[in-house]
């Protein structure tokens, strides 16, 4: 499921509670990750202490060029401390870092629930 050969870590956050961003095809914990980060329709903040999660639409989805860019700023925004995703752009990636954001690549497609439960289960 996880690329463990593409996975960073931040050991600052392993032991608070963690807020985990992962782009999704609907608004939904079921609905389906999507295949690339920046053109998702939508990014999933999952909040792993309170079990609840909100949706935000991608405004990225819809431009032409900085896709990834428009993701990036809900993803710092919402204070994600993870990102699960597919794939990420080298711009993003770079910010993302920056912003001591644990990046982890999928390597298969699935549910947000499924990933977001086996990332915990990790």
């Amino acid at each position: 499921m996880f690329n463990k050969k593409n996975i960073t870590r931040n050991t600052d956050k392993i032991h608070k509670q963690r807020k985990i961003a992962i782009p999704s095809m609907g608004e939904t914990l079921d609905s389906m990750v999507s295949d690339t980060l920046g053109r998702a329709p939508f990014v999933i903040i999952y909040d792993e202490g309170s079990k609840k999660f909100e949706c935000f639409e991608n405004v990225g989805f819809k431009v032409q060029d900085g896709s990834g860019l428009k993701v990036t700023e809900i993803i710092i925004e919402k204070k994600a401390d993870v990102l699960l995703t597919r794939e990420i752009g080298k711009k993003t990636y770079s910010i993302l870092m920056q912003e001591h954001i644990d990046i982890q690549l999928l390597d298969s497609g699935g549910t947000v629930k499924s990933f977001i439960n086996k990332f915990l289960k990790q």
